[in-house]
């Protein structure tokens, strides 16, 4: 039994001077259409379709995206389901009252992202019930790897019952390897506990089975010593900028020193002219210092799933969502994000004026940061008062704070930028 293999997939690589016109989609239905694959078919190229896309009938399709081919050729959703990571979904679990104000964020699992981070479980491990718990608190949230299917946490890299998305179940004797179902396992992947893991990066089966890594990281098979991680907090949204304020942004992305940088992305309720300006800020410093990225979007509930193969996650300026839709964020992220940055990940999030406190007090749940609000500063001078800071290499010791610009309620680590009374921009270094 074949199955199609779940990937994690860029939706560009970007370097030097490119830029992005992303693909606004206002609807009730969140996630339903892949931003890499603009739409549920393309034509063929030449003699074959485009990565990214599968021949069925002789048109292109997205197998994690397409309602009438939905995981496989022909899997055709109900009147009522989406089709989400290949799998026939309710798109109404959680879409929410404000929904409609949404823009797409969806992730495109049919291509290859590459080999995951060297930390991290992206692998082997039991199910875990992500279910609210007894005393009525919110739910933990997924960890790294992982993907909510249902009131469960499942990593659908190894699970054989979830295989590449959630119900896609293998058949019997079958193995689940990077998720896709397979006969067995392949180096260098090995059976562990009846899973098939990776050991050259398997934090509890590093090289071998059950050799656990105390940091939590194997490289190459090997345990290795934990890195530090990065949380930057920027209060400029970048729906206006100038090539001075980018180099904040596009410094913190890169942070990261791999190269490429793979970057997830999370939208949500962000306003298209602050995606389109944070792009283009990464965008130039990438082309001002030679390194690339690339780029892969993912909704609320596959950021966790995201990350096992990511260095950076970047939050775009989440002007449209109220308090309650920020906390439900960091609430859905806690888990994993903890595990991201003991890890070395980085994570940017970029804050401006909108109808909520801040984006940035989706970190209050995960105990990274707290905050008392924000205070629009747009038009005003600011003073960089850490100009040593990676953060603020090659920025003017003073600008102006373009359209949406925010001053940020918190004193949690080093500020980079100031203004009045208040920091603009902030840099927490996260040691494990």
């Amino acid at each position: 039994m074949s199955r199609v293999p779940f990937r994690l997939a860029p939706s560009r690589v970007t370097s030097r001077a490119t830029s992005r016109v992303p693909s606004l989609v206002v609807g009730l239905i969140v996630g339903a259409v892949a931003l890499g694959s603009l739409g549920c078919q393309s034509p063929i190229l030449g003699a074959s379709c485009r990565i990214g896309l599968t021949e069925c009938g002789g048109v292109c399709v997205d197998l994690m995206s397409d309602p009438a081919s939905c995981g496989a050729c022909g899997v055709q959703c109900a009147d009522d389901q989406a089709c989400r990571v290949g799998a026939c979904v309710d798109p109404w679990a959680d879409a929410g009252p404000d929904a409609g104000a949404r823009l797409d964020g969806s992730i495109d699992g049919s291509l290859d992202a590459g080999p995951p981070r060297d930390a991290g479980p992206a692998d082997a491990g039991p199910r875990r019930d992500a279910g609210p718990p007894a005393d009525g608190g919110p739910p933990p949230g997924c960890d790294l790897g992982e993907l909510r299917c249902g009131l469960e946490c499942v990593r659908p890299g190894s699970d054989p019952s979830n295989c590449g998305g959630c119900g896609r179940a293998c058949g019997v004797g079958e193995v689940c390897a990077e998720g896709a179902c397979s006969a067995r396992c392949e180096a260098p992947l090995g059976v562990c506990d009846a899973l098939c893991v990776n050991l050259t990066n398997h934090p509890d089966n590093c090289g071998v089975c059950g050799e656990s890594c105390p940091s939590g990281v194997c490289t190459s098979g090997v345990c290795s010593g934990p890195t530090a991680g990065h949380v930057v907090v920027i209060g400029h949204s970048y729906e206006e900028s100038r090539p001075l304020m980018n180099r904040v942004a596009g410094n913190a992305v890169f942070l990261a020193r791999t190269n490429p940088t793979r970057v997830v992305v999370f939208e949500g309720y962000a306003t298209a002219a602050a995606v389109v300006g944070t792009d283009a800020a990464i965008a130039q410093v990438a082309a001002e210092t030679g390194r690339s990225w690339t780029r892969m979007a993912a909704e609320e509930d596959t950021v966790p799933l995201a990350l096992a193969s990511a260095d950076v996650l970047v939050v775009y300026a989440q002007a449209l969502a109220d308090d309650e839709q920020i906390v439900e964020l960091g609430e859905a992220w806690a888990t994993a994000l903890g595990t991201f940055l003991s890890t070395g990940g980085v994570l940017v999030v970029l804050d401006g004026a909108g109808r909520n406190g801040g984006t940035h007090r989706l970190l209050e749940p995960t105990g990274l940061m707290t905050s008392t609000g924000t205070r629009e500063v747009t038009g005003t001078l600011v003073d960089v008062v850490n100009p040593a800071d990676a953060v603020a290499l090659g920025v003017p010791l003073r600008y102006r704070a373009e359209r949406s610009s925010v001053r940020l309620g918190t004193a949690d680590g080093s500020p980079v930028v100031w203004a009045g009374s208040g920091p603009v921009v902030v840099h927490r270094v996260v040691t494990p």
